[in-house]
């Protein structure tokens, strides 16, 4: 009896080659799709959890106006040993350079002169092991974070220094082999999905050993990323209210201090290890982070991409069954059961939904070169966790969509079907139309999501950003000593043809920047959070930022250097909101060095005009200006790029003369500026694709249904034409009902769509303004390519020949 059933499925298939096509192209499309966005969202879902007991890890941060990552050095210990609910804890940090920029270390294998640069470095407790359990692979951890010159490395690090050799009891030279350290211990690499990477670690005993007394190691600098590992059945939340309170004993907090903290809410936050990735994006992150937004766009873009698919599925299965009435009346004469007519149209159904299974997968292995490029990942498919689940959707939505002419057709009487006075119910046909205008619905949503992402992206290209971003040559300036020889170096580089100015910060727009307290004198109690930067005296000039009151720093001036200060109009508005001064340059200006409360105190000598010194998803920020050679991270080259590579190599052979320790490295300004969109470039383009997708499959189910209503329209359009319609009016006539149909998909998208990416630019403090038409072009499009599907088979059914159809009749 199966193989009876399976021989009609297979020759039904056969002799409706397009219905079958367009059923299997549409769903496999769909499954496909639906796969690949899994594979992403279980990737960035996956983020931190390959520790033993990954759910009692916790980041501690700092809530205020302005949370942030980092906390005090001494809090990890101090909490273990007040708190029993605390397993363990650690604290570590990246060396920071001046401006929290990650600093860059030359590491030699002196006995086979194998030399790298290196900035994955991390300075960690002793107890860094008991919290994030690496597995160790060779050496002893905990001895070498005991020693004050021990080294542990990752298995790749220590493959590119060692090659097959055991580097245990081997040194590294490092710092222009100024230091050697001894490799203890080999860890597993980091994994990728990691809210932080490294490949060295050393012990803070040995970064304490230079400067014990050192400010930086001591409860008054939030300046360490500290992380617990709680007990099993604690609460993080019990915990996280105690933190406060528990810290005045060593942070001189006043009571009105406390006070005012309990009552905005401020504090201490026990943060989810897990969450980090996709759901924190405080001050000073470790790495830059995901988005869950965009992972919930995603989601919503692969479900209703499959849900379309499935639509357009069972559309068409119960379509396509209505034309086999005669069939079923005749097996039900000759003594055909209902279970058997039931079970042969769900058999049928799940067959072509299994093919559909097949073609997909083959789809995810022909894609998935392109989408690990485009997502920037390299996505590996386990096929056999993953082919049990896509037969296993296949087969749901086979049966499903079987169901219904099953149960439907099955139960019609034989008399009533072969006098013809069996129809096809006006309800189930209000049930395709509506799922018709679903389907349409969601294509445009997409495509309008799409269009309004990408119309972002190039809004931010395009805006005026308050300094030059083309052109512009950044060099990593890795050894410090170059700043006190940075006038020589910039004279030298201003020699080369094509460069046309040089200058020299400790900070860049794009990148991370320190904050600090900043008052007014004269103001007392009103503080803000002001962004630093340490510069020389060419730095507006270089950047061409705009001077909106006072002077830049001057040469001639010798005060200049640390006591004299500029900021920006965002600065210079919120350091004057209480005093309400006429102008706050030549005011004196208090700026706090540590938490201790030690200050720097210098005079406002210019405000310069607000820039955008930080990506879009922030308004700009106060921002303040030091002169400080002793500080710089990157040198900056405004530079004619005719003949490029000749002025590069120029310029490298001038730099290198200065530093040939570290290796030469240069890259555009532009470019790194991109690189805060990364994320938002590829949700557009991945976004894109599959709003392409959809309109692709929600287009292939409306062929199939244009081919069915208009077989069923046969004799209909036949009459007419014999009682004289014209071939443009038949065609309007066909054309008129889908018609119908998407224009009112149209109008129920548009709303939803706005809604959708109005939430989406709030992630922007400066965006591109919603603009109706911008969604009116989107539905129009959509329905332009549904007319162009129809139109083939309305003006072919117009056509026709009327002898043809009315022949019987």
């Amino acid at each position: 009896m199966f193989r009876n059933y399976l021989t009609i499925a297979f020759r039904g298939l056969v002799k409706n080659k397009l219905h079958t096509a367009i059923n299997v192209s549409g769903l496999a499309l769909g499954i496909a799709c639906v796969f690949l966005i899994a594979m992403y969202v279980a990737y960035e879902r996956g983020y931190d959890r390959y520790y033993d007991h990954y759910e009692n890890l916790y980041r501690i941060t700092w809530e205020n106006e302005n949370p942030q990552t980092r906390t005090p050095h001494p809090m990890a210990q101090a909490v273990v040993r007040d708190f029993p609910e605390v397993e363990s804890a650690v604290s570590l940090s990246p060396l920071w350079g001046a401006g929290l920029t990650k600093r860059t270390f030359s590491v030699r294998n002196l006995e086979k002169n194998i030399k790298f640069d290196e900035t994955s470095l991390l300075a960690v407790d002793t107890t860094f092991f008991d919290v994030f359990r690496f597995p160790v692979v060779r050496g002893d951890a905990k001895r070498a974070l005991m020693h004050v010159n021990g080294l542990l490395i990752s298995e790749s690090f220590a493959k590119k220094y060692f090659g097959d050799e055991d580097p245990i009891g081997k040194q590294l030279a490092v710092n222009a082999d100024t230091v050697l350290l001894e490799v203890m211990a080999v860890f597993k690499d980091v994994p990728e999905q990691s809210h932080f990477h490294f490949d060295l670690l050393i012990s803070y005993l040995r970064e304490k050993s230079f400067n014990p007394e050192s400010n930086y190691y001591k409860w008054g600098d939030f300046g360490h990323f500290n992380y617990l590992r709680l007990k099993p059945g604690t609460s993080p939340k019990v915990l996280e209210g105690k933190l406060l309170s528990w810290v005045r004993q060593y942070i001189n907090i006043s009571d009105e201090q406390y006070q005012k903290a309990r009552a905005s809410n401020f504090g201490f936050r026990l943060q989810p290890l897990t969450d980090i990735h996709l759901k924190s994006h405080l001050r000073w992150e470790l790495e830059t982070n995901g988005n869950i937004e965009y992972v919930h766009i995603m989601v919503a873009a692969g479900l209703l991409t499959l849900v379309i698919a499935c639509i357009n599925f069972m559309n068409l299965m119960v379509a396509k069954s209505a034309e086999r009435t005669k069939e079923i009346g005749i097996r039900k004469t000759v003594g055909a059961l209902r279970s058997q007519l039931s079970f042969q149209f769900i058999g049928e159904s799940l067959f072509i939904a299994l093919i559909s299974v097949i073609v997909a997968i083959l789809l995810v292995m022909i894609s998935l070169p392109f989408y690990n490029s485009l997502t920037g990942h390299s996505f590996r498919v386990d096929y056999l966790k993953a082919v049990p689940m896509l037969v296993g959707l296949g087969a749901m939505v086979g049966i499903i969509s079987g169901l219904y002419p099953s149960l439907f057709l099955s139960s019609a009487q034989p008399n009533a079907i072969l006098k013809g006075n069996f129809r096809h119910t006006s309800k189930g046909s209000s049930v395709q139309k509506a799922l018709i205008v679903f389907q349409f619905t969601v294509s445009i949503v997409l495509i309008s999501g799409a269009t309004i992402i990408f119309n972002q992206l190039d809004y931010i290209q395009r805006k005026n950003l308050g300094f030059d971003k083309e052109e512009m040559v950044v060099i990593p300036l890795k050894d410090r000593s170059v700043g006190n020889r940075m006038e020589t170096l910039k004279t030298t580089l201003m020699n080369i043809e094509g460069v046309t100015s040089v200058s020299a910060s400790s900070n860049l727009p794009g990148g991370q920047f320190d904050q600090r307290p900043v008052s007014l004198n004269g103001s007392p109690g009103h503080e803000i959070d002001c962004s630093e930067a340490f510069v020389d005296y060419d730095f507006l000039k270089t950047m061409n930022i705009g001077l909106a009151e006072g002077r830049f720093f001057r040469r001639e001036n010798l005060s200049d250097t640390m006591r004299s200060f500029v900021i920006n109009e965002t600065a210079a508005l919120q350091l004057n909101a209480q005093l309400q001064l006429p102008s706050v340059v030549g005011q004196e200006i208090n700026w706090l060095i540590d938490q201790s409360g030690n200050l720097l105190k210098g005079r406002i000598v210019g405000i310069m005009k607000d820039f955008h010194f930080q990506s879009f998803h922030r308004p700009v920020q106060p921002l303040l200006f030091i002169l400080s050679a002793a500080a710089y991270n990157h040198l900056v080259i405004k530079l004619n790029t005719t003949g490029f590579e000749n002025r590069i190599a120029a310029i490298k052979q001038v730099y290198t003369q200065f530093d040939d320790a570290y290796d030469f490295e240069f890259a555009f300004l532009d470019e790194r500026l991109d690189q805060q969109y990364k994320s938002e470039q590829r949700t557009g383009v991945v976004f894109g694709l599959f709003a392409f997708i959809a309109i692709v499959i929600a287009c292939i189910g409306l062929f199939g249904m244009t081919l069915i209503a208009f077989y069923r329209r046969t004799k209909e359009i036949g009459i007419r034409k014999v009682l004289g319609a014209s071939v443009p009016r038949l065609i309007t006539l066909l054309l008129g009902d889908f018609t119908k149909l998407i224009l009112l998909a149209m109008l129920i998208a548009i709303p939803v769509a706005w809604w959708m990416m109005d939430r989406w630019l709030y992630n922007f403090a400066y965006h591109i303004e919603l603009k109706w038409f911008t969604f009116a072009l989107s539905g129009l499009v959509a329905v332009a390519i549904a007319i162009l599907t129809i139109s083939f088979q309305a003006i072919k059914a117009a056509v026709a020949n009327p002898v043809e159809s009315l022949r019987d009749e």
